[in-house]
């Protein structure tokens, strides 16, 4: 998916102006309340210690008790009808302990209980309490024309040495404030805070969108960097592919040169010989030995090009491996009764060390058959003018695991190093009448069988192949 700059700026600049207004809002309203919470602390200690002050002064703990003498309601007069004077202050309600009414400037009010006055109740427990009121409540019923005031209820309490809040409280002194004043001093500092919250606001809100709007534009050349890149590998890919078909199209032709060199070379030289002992036997018809001794080379030059075209159908036909329990010693000595008379023709001596204690493979012995006498043949070839050839089995042990080995080795002219690595390939031959097939077929069924092949060898040292296989068939081992 693609993200342009302009979408991720917009999209920055839609969720962080909703984000940060709302910090914005929440940091004025917490600072607004903490404001209004700074007027009634103030209003309980200054305020609720002056009327104290003044109290104490002149009233008496009798004056609550006895509240309706003259004498008491004289004192009551001179001590709040001067608070009155301040133009703050609206109303004076003087309470006694049982939430009575003893004293205010509304005539009205004197006598009246209000024992549903939760926050008097909290001042008759020694607790000074200040609060924003709309005059809603039912001991409001005449100061419903105070739009809004500051109520604050001072306990009064004469007992020596006591402290407000600590001990009995004789009485408490409600007075209604006006707090235009204070609240006028509020709301400029309300004002004050929305603006430096909105400036402050505004500020984060342009650093924030310039870093974003820098990493957007990076964002989107790393994008077209990107694209630019995806673009050569897929062209670079491509070009790969091309390269890859060609080569493989290259690689059949060689393939297809490789084997119909082959085909050429193995069938032209049998076909010559079939066709110059026709020549002589027809030139011959009268010499019925002669007949006979050129008719027996062209069985022959037939029987071989029969051979190597059973060879070369083996080598292309697809592998498929049977294996059952089989003994390694028994095919061996098989295959040498089968060479017995090539052997002794070549004036070939031959060695045994087939170890007696070897396993019973798990293989299929056909091909197996067929992959060891390809290397016992390619043995004898090596020993034209006779030598000694070596058949030697042994037991080894890999990773807890039972193998065996097949070691046979010539005293023949030996293999050159350059050619060690091409002696298993199809068709890779020296000899004037090889197919070149025989090791590529022997190396592909050991492997099969989960073997390996090696070969030793040194100009004049003679030739040893080592061919090593498993007990129990295993995957294919790497070439």
């Amino acid at each position: 998916m693609r993200f342009s700059s302009l979408s991720l700026s917009r999209t920055f600049a839609l969720f962080s102006l909703v984000l940060i207004g709302l910090i914005t809002a929440l940091q004025v309203l917490v600072q607004w309340t903490l404001l209004r919470e700074d007027l009634l602390e103030w209003e309980r200690r200054v305020s609720a210690d002056t009327i104290r002050s003044e109290a104490y002064a002149v009233l008496r703990a009798e004056d609550f008790a006895n509240w309706r003498s003259p004498e008491s309601q004289e004192r009551f007069e001179r001590v709040f009808r001067r608070a009155l004077w301040q133009l703050e202050i609206l109303r004076i309600k003087v309470y006694d302990r049982d939430m009575r009414v003893i004293w205010s400037d509304e005539a009205r009010l004197l006598g009246v209980r209000f024992s549903g006055n939760s926050h008097l109740t909290e001042a008759l427990g020694g607790r000074t309490v200040a609060h924003l009121e709309r005059a809603q409540r039912a001991e409001n019923r005449y100061e419903r024309q105070f739009t809004e005031s500051v109520e604050l209820y001072v306990p009064l309490s004469f007992s020596p040495g006591a402290t407000p809040g600590t001990a009995s409280v004789a009485g408490v002194v409600e007075v209604y404030k006006n707090p235009a004043p204070a609240l006028a001093n509020l709301s400029r500092d309300r004002w004050t805070i929305v603006a430096a919250s909105l400036g402050g606001a505004v500020l984060l809100y342009a650093v924030l969108f310039g870093i974003v709007h820098r990493a957007s534009r990076q964002l989107e050349a790393q994008r077209r960097d990107l694209e630019h890149q995806a673009a050569a590998l897929v062209a670079a890919n491509q070009e790969l592919r091309a390269a890859q078909e060609q080569l493989r199209a290259a690689e059949r032709l060689a393939a297809i040169g490789e084997v119909s060199a082959a085909v050429a070379h193995g069938i032209r030289n049998p076909l010559a010989n079939i066709r110059a002992a026709a020549q002589v036997a027809l030139n011959r018809v009268t010499d019925r030995a002669t007949i006979q001794k050129y008719l027996g080379t062209i069985m022959a030059e037939v029987d071989r090009l029969a051979r190597w075209l059973r060879a070369l159908l083996d080598s292309v036909r697809p592998f498929e491996l049977r294996p059952a329990p089989m003994a390694l010693n028994t095919v061996l000595e098989e295959l040498l009764a089968l060479l017995a008379e090539r052997i002794a023709r070549g004036e070939v001596k031959e060695e045994r060390h087939l170890a007696p204690d070897l396993p019973r493979l798990m293989a299929d012995e056909v091909q197996l058959q067929q992959a060891f006498l390809g290397v016992l043949e390619n043995a004898l070839e090596a020993l034209p003018g006779g030598g000694t050839l070596v058949v030697q089995t042994e037991r080894l042990t890999r990773e807890g695991e039972p193998w065996v080995r097949v070691i046979i080795r010539d005293t023949g002219m030996g293999i050159p190093q350059e050619r060690h690595a091409r002696i298993f390939e199809p068709f890779y031959t020296t000899k004037s009448q090889g197919t070149g097939l025989g090791l590529a077929i022997t190396r592909r069924v050991v492997e099969g069988h989960g073997g390996t092949v090696e070969i030793e060898s040194d100009p004049g040292m003679g030739t040893t192949f080592l061919i090593t296989l498993p007990v129990s068939p295993r995957p294919p081992q790497a070439s």
